[in-house]
C-alpha cells in the first residue's frame, strides 16, 4: 500500500546520492510504498530533454521511473489542488504551480510527501510532509 510520494528535489538527491539518509530510508520501505507523482515524472522529463546528454539522461530516468509507481493525477486530485490553491492565494502565500498540484494529489490520496522543500509545502494545511535528506 502506498504511504509516500518523491517530490522532484528528493528524487534528483537520490539520483545523485547527495542523502544517504534518504537512500537508507527509501530502501528499508516495502515494495510499492514510494511512488513518483506524474507531476514529478513531468519535471523530471523537462530536466532530462533540457540536459546537455539527453540520451543518457532518458535511459537513466525510465531505468529509475521503473522502481517506483507513477500516480496519475485525477479528478480527485484536481479538485483538491484546485481547492488548496485558491485557499492558498487567498491567504497571500501560494506555492508553486506543481507543488500545489503535488500537495493536492497527496492530500486527495493521504500520502506524506517526501522533499526538502519543507517550508513551501508546510503551507498546505493538513498535508503530511517529511524531509528524509538531514
Amino acid at each position: 500500500m502506498m504511504r509516500y510520494v518523491l517530490d522532484t528535489n528528493a528524487v534528483i538527491h537520490l539520483v545523485s546520492r547527495k542523502s544517504d539518509t534518504l537512500v537508507r530510508l527509501i530502501l528499508e520501505k516495502r515494495e510499492g510504498e514510494i511512488g513518483i507523482p506524474s507531476i514529478v515524472a513531468h519535471e523530471l522529463y523537462f530536466g532530462v530533454y533540457k540536459s546537455q546528454k539527453i540520451s543518457f539522461n532518458l535511459e537513466a530516468l525510465r531505468l529509475l521511473l521503473t522502481d517506483f509507481p507513477i500516480l496519475e493525477f485525477d479528478q480527485e486530485d484536481a479538485r483538491v489542488s484546485g481547492e488548496l490553491h485558491s485557499a492558498l492565494a487567498q491567504t497571500g502565500a501560494p506555492i508553486g504551480p506543481y507543488d500545489v498540484l503535488i500537495a493536492g494529489q497527496a492530500k486527495a490520496r493521504d500520502l506524506t510527501v517526501i522533499t526538502n522543500n519543507v517550508r513551501e509545502f508546510k503551507r498546505v494545511d493538513g498535508l503530511k510532509v517529511e524531509d528524509w535528506t538531514a
